[in-house]
């Protein structure tokens, strides 16, 4: 009798395994349709070009989001109660793995949920302000990615790879764009506008959360005589020159500081190994000839270019390309040398690495501290006082100053719980002009007259007014963390799985640096919680 109870549980435990098993494969498969609608579609949907495509990608994600919700939710459900089952018929434990990153997400998951439920002005906070859509609905739904791509899903090098030909002919129009030339019909067609994507600082969101993937895994590359690797490496090459051609002509400031990031963490990372000080060096060669490249256009059709401004003036027509071009033939060429002779100097270069690594950051300091001198002393700096990056004001950055200033006195402003919970997921806007002091929407109505600040232009900064302290330490943990652990995992193995989560840590710290400056919007965002989510997902695969 025993035996036949015994049998019988145990086809009832094949069944229950065999079923759930068809349902993790559903719920991958719808996984990676939802990645495939986000990386390859969304990058071009509008609806009327320029004239609403903000609102246009919000509605989209919204859309494929919501759609895809109705298939996955309840598929995830069934496997979760079937693998439960599965446990308790084996009487084994639930064991759930947490990474660092995973229990910051969970933090900001818990600030958003007591953020809108504390907030004044839950009808904005749900979807978020009118045009931007970034409230509760959407965070959760980002974070829904992230903890179903790096978990539920089956890591694809395919669909990660996607994000390159997609991407690239995003940049190509971006780049065709700048000399006027519009092979789609966007409307509205201004230079403020760029490629498929819309506003230049959206654009530059988006390119460096995918552009320095191509670049990691060119940087990565191994010498391979095979002909479908030497294939790719060429591919990568032109899609890196393709990236760097347009990153230098988009017109946002902050892509060239995230730029700046990149190489540094690059070079520091690159210096304890020749081959990939050699490839670093390759990339400063394909740097430098993405700025010819369109030195040289500008030369051939200068009444075209249509953004010209100090910084891209000084990449794109200057003498700067050439200089930069002979330096990085001297490094090339030496590191091949070097590495020929067997003589690469890592010592060395891990000494000037290290002193890379701490003078940066007093670098920075330096400056934040001559900003601050002058401001309260003009003229203290002499010749340098005349200059507008040392005087901080309400036009300093292209207007930064002003949305900085106005972001702290909305934080300032609040009560002890609202510093800690914030005023509402995507509620700066709402709080700033119902509830903030009278001189509060006088500065703001001064410097923007009509139009509505919704955020501070400082991500970091906009999430600690909507979500107060407890998720600005969720979020800027989430990415700080995923950006450590990622490039570490990279430098460890040379396996597949560890450089590609190693090329998501590069674009997160990218994206970080570029949105101290700039803020969310549907196409950046939702694009970096996909690479989050998967960089989480080949660090476990690794």
């Amino acid at each position: 009798m025993s035996s036949k109870l015994s049998k019988k549980q145990q086809t009832t435990e094949s069944a229950l395994t065999t079923f759930r098993k068809y349902c993790g494969y559903l719920l991958d498969g719808a996984i990676s349709i939802y990645l495939i609608l986000i990386i390859a579609v969304m990058p071009f949907y509008n609806e009327e070009g320029y004239a609403h495509i903000g609102t246009d990608k919000a509605t989209f994600f919204r859309t494929v989001s919501v759609n895809g919700a109705k298939v996955i939710l309840p598929l995830l459900a069934v496997w979760l109660i079937l693998m439960a089952v599965e446990k308790i018929q084996k009487k084994e434990k639930f064991q759930v793995k947490l990474s660092v990153t995973d229990g910051f997400a969970l933090l900001y998951v818990f600030s958003l949920i007591l953020s809108y439920l504390c907030s004044d002005y839950k009808t904005d906070a749900l979807w978020g302000a009118l045009g931007w859509y970034m409230g509760f609905v959407p965070q959760m739904i980002l974070l829904a990615i992230y903890f179903l791509v790096s978990r539920f899903w089956t890591p694809r090098k395919w669909i990660f790879g996607l994000f390159l030909p997609i991407s690239a002919v995003v940049f190509l129009l971006g780049i065709l764009n700048r000399f006027d030339i519009y092979p789609i019909d966007m409307k509205i067609e201004r230079s403020g506008f760029i490629s498929t994507i819309g506003n230049m600082n959206w654009y530059c969101g988006y390119l460096v959360s995918i552009f320095f993937a191509g670049y990691y895994l060119l940087w990565v590359s191994e010498k391979s005589q095979r002909e479908r690797r030497y294939l790719r490496q060429i591919l990568l090459y032109l899609y890196v020159v393709i990236g760097f051609s347009s990153l230098v002509t988009q017109g946002s400031m902050s892509g060239l500081l995230a730029l700046a990031a990149v190489l540094v963490v690059t070079f520091c990372l690159s210096a304890q190994n020749q081959r990939r000080m050699q490839m670093f060096g390759m990339l400063m060669l394909t740097l430098s000839a993405g700025c010819l490249i369109m030195l040289l256009l500008r030369i051939c059709l200068p009444e075209r270019f249509n953004y010209a401004e100090t910084a891209t003036d000084l990449f794109t027509y200057s003498i700067l390309p050439l200089s930069m071009m002979a330096v990085a033939l001297v490094f090339y060429g030496l590191m091949i040398y070097v590495g020929k002779k067997e003589k690469y100097p890592a010592k060395a270069m891990k000494v000037v690495a290290k002193a890379l690594g701490i003078l940066c950051p007093i670098l920075l300091g330096t400056v934040i501290g001559m900003i601050i001198v002058n401001t309260k002393h003009p003229g203290s700096l002499g010749a340098l006082s005349e200059n507008p990056l040392f005087t901080f004001n309400a036009t300093w950055g292209s207007d930064r100053g002003g949305t900085w200033t106005i972001g702290i006195r909305c934080f300032g402003e609040q009560s002890f719980l609202h510093k800690m919970i914030g005023v509402g997921p995507d509620c700066m806007s709402a709080y700033l002009y119902n509830g903030g002091s009278e001189s509060l929407v006088e500065a703001a109505r001064t410097q923007f007259g009509e139009l509505t600040l919704t955020n501070a232009h400082c991500e970091w900064l906009t999430i600690l007014v909507n979500t107060g302290i407890l998720g600005l330490v969720g979020f800027a943990g989430m990415m700080v963390s995923a950006i450590v652990r990622f490039l570490k995992a990279g430098m460890e193995t040379l396996k597949k799985e560890s450089l590609i989560a190693g090329a998501c840590g590069l674009c997160l710290l990218a994206y970080t640096v570029n949105n101290s400056f700039s803020f969310q919007q549907s196409m950046g965002v939702a694009t970096i919680f996909v690479i989050l989510g998967m960089g989480e997902r080949f660090w476990r695969d690794r």
